[in-house]
């Protein structure tokens, strides 16, 4: 709760606990809170002016945090640059606006003294870190369970002031405490995003080809820096990939956290690239009138095309297909044919309009990512635990936290293929510190690829355990063993046995293994 100071509208200042939702609501009228009117800013811009009011004494001017590059040979080729284009692009600042905004119950167990905190957040085993942290407790005193979330898209991805009240009232009145907030209240004060200034300018040679750019971006980050990923997450991840797909290895950019008297800024979705997406491929058209060109054409002279690709910021760029894709985009439209109904159709004072995008994704960020920004926490890395219990069916424990986007189902998927099941035999269990191995939750666009690598080996290791089994009671070489419609087969014979079979005896005949 605020200490002395609250520094945006819908920062929680007191806490009221009562019977109902009612009588709290009642009791919250009759709370008497005198603040002193400060000066304040919202506005990134207005923020950095001489004069502005000083949000917090440890960020003077109320910058926070400053990213700065320039590759060594930017200078020569700046200057002497055919056709230098500028653009300016304003992202005001977004709510995620869930289905089912935030909410938690904190229930106290009197025979053992712990909580359990039942949460819509996309990242339990670290909230549950957190909350211990800040109120002083052990882990071991704190079960933190996430349900189905209601959609969180970052918003419900960092730790929530809340929770922590909800644990320590638990603790305190050593009995269960609820708290929702409503749809405004969601509004006000559950982490917004993307709000950011961009001044981009791109220099061009005489043929049209991107050989520098040039980027100032100032980002809002709110009051506070939000936990765990930072106030560095959307300007850091705006400089990083403002080249996005296009080939250009001459780069300079300043990168600016700017705190201001407004909500605390989260991830949300794609973290700054629908910012930096939406401004290059506005520089890139504006090129294209520049040079009198098509759209299409522009963006096949600057768009990547070999690889592995390093970018100016040394991020590696494995593979793909930006050109192909584009191509693949013009023969579906039939662009040639539309620019002549486009044609038709402006004599007769219609305007048809079609755009061009093209962008780059980066996603399945390992922990070497992570190290790269010098978080003190590193996330990256995902742990799955799968057992084969006794009568056949198959539990997948993760440490991701679906909420939504299929994950589940995908998993079970990966591990029927491996094992020769049905998806209908497994259960994954997430979202339950107590019952999952220790992760990350669902973020950044990772757990498939994280999770579900984590998944895939661990299936791995079951399935060859089950060929070894099956070959021995078998009495056949385990290449020859082939695992499929839940029964181990030996190849081009008819003996088979089921894998449920297999499981029972795993556990009641481990003396034949």
């Amino acid at each position: 709760l605020a200490d002395g100071a609250v520094r945006f509208i819908g920062e929680p200042v007191a806490a009221v606990v009562a019977q109902s939702e009612e009588e709290a609501e009642d009791t919250v009228d009759e709370v008497g809170v005198s603040i002193d009117e400060t000066p304040s800013v919202a506005d990134a811009r207005a923020a950095l002016e001489n004069g502005a009011p000083q949000v917090h004494v440890e960020a003077p001017g109320n910058v926070i945090l400053e990213g700065k590059v320039k590759t060594p040979g930017f200078d020569p080729v700046w200057e002497n640059a055919h056709k230098v284009l500028k653009v300016e692009a304003r992202s005001r600042r977004q709510n995620a606006t869930p289905m089912e905004p935030r909410g938690g119950h904190a229930a106290y167990d009197a025979a053992t003294g712990r909580i359990t905190l039942t949460c819509s957040t996309q990242m339990p085993h670290l909230t549950r870190t957190a909350i211990c942290d800040v109120l002083g407790i052990s882990e071991s005193d704190l079960r933190v369970i996430a349900p189905d979330v209601g959609g969180g898209f970052g918003q419900k991805m960092s730790l929530a002031g809340e929770y922590v009240v909800l644990v320590w009232l638990a603790r305190k009145l050593k009995s269960s405490v609820a708290w929702t907030e409503d749809r405004r209240e969601n509004l006000i004060a559950a982490f917004h995003s993307r709000d950011q200034y961009v001044t981009l300018e791109g220099a061009f040679d005489k043929n049209a080809k991107l050989v520098a750019l040039k980027a100032d971006i100032i980002s809002n980050i709110g009051a506070y820096s939000c936990f765990p990923t930072t106030c560095g997450v959307e300007p850091l991840m705006a400089m990083a990939e403002m080249p996005g797909p296009y080939d250009v290895q001459q780069y300079q950019c300043l990168a600016r956290g700017v705190i201001t008297n407004t909500c605390t800024m989260a991830p949300y979705r794609g973290v700054s690239r629908p910012v930096i997406t939406f401004t290059l491929e506005r520089l890139i058209d504006k090129a294209a009138r520049a040079f009198a060109l098509d759209p299409i054409d522009i963006r096949r002279r600057n768009l990547i095309d070999i690889f592995p690709y390093k970018s100016a910021m040394g991020l590696e760029y494995d593979e793909a297909t930006y050109k192909e894709t584009l191509e693949m985009a013009v023969k579906a439209i039939d662009v040639p044919a539309f620019r002549k109904r486009q044609a038709e159709a402006r004599i007769k004072g219609r305007h048809l309009g079609i755009g061009f995008a093209t962008f780059s994704e980066r996603t399945g960020y390992g922990s070497p990512a992570f190290a790269a920004r010098g978080m003190e926490i590193t996330p990256g890395w995902e742990t799955v635990i799968i057992t084969v219990d006794p009568s056949g069916f198959v539990e997948a424990r993760i440490g991701s936290s679906p909420h939504g986007q299929g994950l589940r189902t995908t998993l079970a998927q990966i591990i029927a293929d491996e094992l020769g099941i049905t998806p209908e035999m497994i259960k994954v269990v997430h979202g339950d510190t107590d019952r999952t191995p220790y992760g990350w939750g669902t973020f950044a666009s990772r757990s498939l690829v994280i999770s579900g690598g984590a998944t895939l080996i661990a299936a791995q290791k079951i399935r060859t355990k089950l060929i070894k089994m099956a070959g021995h009671l078998l009495e056949a070489a385990t290449d020859d063993i082939v695992l499929a419609e839940g029964m181990a087969k030996v190849a081009g014979t008819d003996k088979t046995i089921a894998i449920a079979k297999l499981a029972r005896e795993a556990y009641t005949q481990t003396h034949r293994f």
